[in-house]
């Protein structure tokens, strides 16, 4: 395999570019809670979201997702690989890879992941 691919031919995951409204936290402090964030993209493996402040690499996230496909959130939670400024001070692009995702929420993920794409290539 070459070096030079784009960053998404290497994923594991195929990612769907969605923009759903989710809520998150840092794991180590739960009663701050940041509402309103957006989903940027998803996978299986793990979502870019925005956020109002940079994360250092390795902060564990929870996350509080609204999908098409259930009325009530789903609970994820994940570790931040790279928490990019976009504008100085107030959006940052945070990309985390999820942890021990429970088999009903992997599921969830699947059918919106696949619904999604099957949707792109009509």
């Amino acid at each position: 395999m070459s070096d030079d691919r784009s960053y998404s031919e290497k994923r594991k995951y195929p990612r769907i570019n969605k923009h759903f409204i989710l809520s998150y936290f840092d794991l180590n402090d739960p009663l701050v809670r940041h509402d309103a964030s957006q989903l940027k993209n998803i996978s299986i493996g793990g979502m870019c979201l925005i956020t109002s402040k940079v994360y250092p690499q390795g902060t564990r996230l929870g996350i509080e997702l609204r999908t098409p496909f259930l009325s009530e959130f789903i609970h994820l939670k994940g570790t931040v690989l790279e928490s990019k400024e976009k504008i100085k001070g107030i959006i940052y692009e945070t990309r985390l890879q999820f942890d021990d995702i429970p088999e009903k929420t992997l599921v969830i993920l699947k059918k919106m992941v696949e619904h999604f794409e099957h949707e792109k290539s009509k």
